[in-house]
């Protein structure tokens, strides 16, 4: 049977054959019902693995910290299959959960369906979770209850190489707080490929404060600043707005089984 332990500061997953222990505690977080209800039952088989609660993304996010009490892992398809269709949604929408969970005792266990920019690396990243695994990697349930119970070194997230996050204006960045604020801000839900200020069809002012708070979260830009108010200087709006286009998912991001068909099209925002 598997527990957790403290060892030297840090948690770490180890066998225990001789003591009676019970089974690895585990919440399963997917925005597919249909698909997190399937891995639940799957790993629920597995007398070492018992499955507690599962939630989507959303849920996890909104669970009261106390709910997490005596939980072991939760597992995080961080991939969210509905927000290709929408606009200005987070498609990542899962590393917000991870966020959530990363000063808890849980473990967080990643599973995502492809390779990702590198600023979603970054948010993954600085998310803390514990492991990071691709879907065709743990696409069975032999292989997850494996991955689950003995996590690989290797599949713990990395941070991009300063000079590749040096090209995105991202050295400083505080990718998941400039995703917050965001969602927080009258831009949520409004933000697609090359849209102008204009468009948005908000008050300059606000548009600008925006902007002079993704600067302070640690994002320097890729252009040369301008003013956004008299006191601060902060990136251009296509810079900024290209920035959070990045961290939602919405550039660079490959087709998964949801919309191959389309060859991936539904990722791109339609520009009004």
């Amino acid at each position: 049977m598997y527990r957790f332990a403290a060892i030297s500061g840090t948690r770490t997953l180890f066998t225990l054959r001789s003591l009676a222990v019970r089974a690895l505690r585990v919440v399963v977080i997917d925005d597919d019902h249909w698909k997190r209800t399937a891995m639940a039952q799957e790993l629920d088989a597995d007398p070492r693995i018992g499955v507690v609660h599962v939630i989507d993304q959303d849920e996890a996010v909104q669970w009261a910290l106390e709910r997490w009490d005596g939980i072991d892992v939760a597992i995080v398809d961080v991939f969210d299959e509905n927000a290709p269709a929408e606009i200005g949604t987070d498609v990542f929408s899962g590393i917000s959960a991870l966020d959530r969970l990363r000063d808890l005792h849980v473990r967080t266990f990643a599973i995502t369906p492809h390779c990702q920019h590198p600023l979603i690396q970054l948010r993954i990243h600085q998310a803390q979770a514990d492991w990071l695994y691709h879907r065709w990697e743990v696409n069975d349930p032999d292989r997850l209850v494996s991955a689950l119970l003995e996590p690989q070194a290797d599949h713990v997230p990395q941070r991009p190489d300063d000079a590749v996050l040096r090209q995105y204006g991202s050295q400083r960045a505080r990718t998941n707080r400039a995703v917050a604020l965001y969602q927080r801000s009258p831009l949520s839900g409004l933000l697609r490929p090359g849209i102008g200020i204009k468009s948005l069809h908000l008050p300059r002012r606000r548009i600008d404060r925006f902007r002079v708070e993704v600067a302070r979260s640690g994002f320097d830009g890729t252009e040369e600043l301008s003013t956004a108010t008299r006191v601060h200087r902060a990136p251009r709006w296509p810079d900024v707005r290209d920035y959070l286009l990045t961290l939602l998912g919405r550039q660079s991001t490959p087709s998964t089984e949801v919309d191959r068909d389309d060859g991936g099209t539904s990722h791109q925002d339609p520009v009004r």
